[in-house]
C-alpha cells in the first residue's frame, strides 16, 4: 500500500506556517530579508517548525542539498516506524511498510507521515518547492490561467475570476489531470520541470 502526501497546490501560500512543530513565538520578518519575497512565509513558517527546520531557514535560503538532508532524516525516521518512504521531486512522497510488515491503513501511515515530517522537512519541502515553481511570487491565479491558455487547455475567454470559482468548487471546465494541466499546477513559468 502506497500513500502519497505533499502534493503541490496553487493555492498553496495559504498554508505557510501551519507546520507541526515547537512554536517558537514571534518571529521577526526582518530576519529573512534573503527570501526576498517569501520572506513573510519563512517567518511564519519559522514560528511553528521544529527546532531541526527553523536551522535550514534561519538564513532565509533552501538548497537543494539542504531539502535532501530534511528528506532524508523523514526517511530514517520513517523507517524507525516500519514504513519505507520515498519523496519525489515535485514535492509529493510514498509511504509502505517495509518488507515483513502488515500494511497499515491509510490514517495510520499519514499520521506518522505527519510525525516524522512536523520534525524534519514540512516546512523545508513546502518553500522549496513554492520558490522553485515561482520565485517572484507572482500572483498563483494570474500565471496559472496564462499557463493554461499557452497550453491550449482554455481559450482567451477564459478568466481568472472563472479559475476562482472553478478552483473553489472543485470543478474545472478542462481536465485538471491532463499533462499540461499538471504542468501548470507544479511549475506555472515553466522553470525546473520537464515538459
Amino acid at each position: 500500500m502506497g500513500v502519497l502526501a505533499g502534493c503541490a497546490q496553487v493555492d498553496a501560500q495559504a498554508g505557510a506556517g501551519a507546520g507541526a512543530g515547537a512554536g517558537a513565538g514571534a518571529v521577526d520578518e526582518a530576519a529573512f530579508a534573503a527570501a526576498g519575497p517569501w520572506s513573510t512565509e519563512f517567518a511564519e513558517s519559522a514560528v511553528e517548525a521544529s527546532q531541526y527546520q527553523r536551522r535550514v531557514l534561519s538564513d532565509g535560503v533552501i538548497s537543494a542539498q539542504e531539502l535532501a538532508e530534511a528528506q532524508s532524516r523523514t526517511r530514517v525516521c520513517m523507517r524507525n516506524f516500519g514504513y519505507d518512504y520515498v519523496s519525489a521531486e515535485d514535492g509529493t512522497s510514498e509511504a509502505s511498510p517495509l518488507p515483513g510488515r502488515k500494511a497499515a491503513d491509510a490514517e495510520a501511515v499519514n499520521e506518522v507521515m505527519s510525525k516524522c515530517a512536523s520534525r524534519f522537512s514540512s516546512e523545508v519541502t513546502y518553500l522549496f518547492n513554492e520558490i522553485r515553481r515561482n520565485p517572484e511570487k507572482q500572483d498563483e491565479v494570474e500565471i496559472t490561467v496564462a499557463c493554461l491558455r499557452e497550453a491550449g487547455l482554455v481559450d482567451a475567454s477564459y478568466t481568472e475570476r472563472r479559475w476562482r470559482a472553478e478552483n473553489e468548487d472543485g470543478t474545472f471546465s478542462f481536465s485538471e489531470w491532463d499533462a499540461a494541466a499538471v504542468q501548470c499546477r507544479l511549475d506555472p513559468l515553466g522553470l525546473w520541470r520537464a515538459q
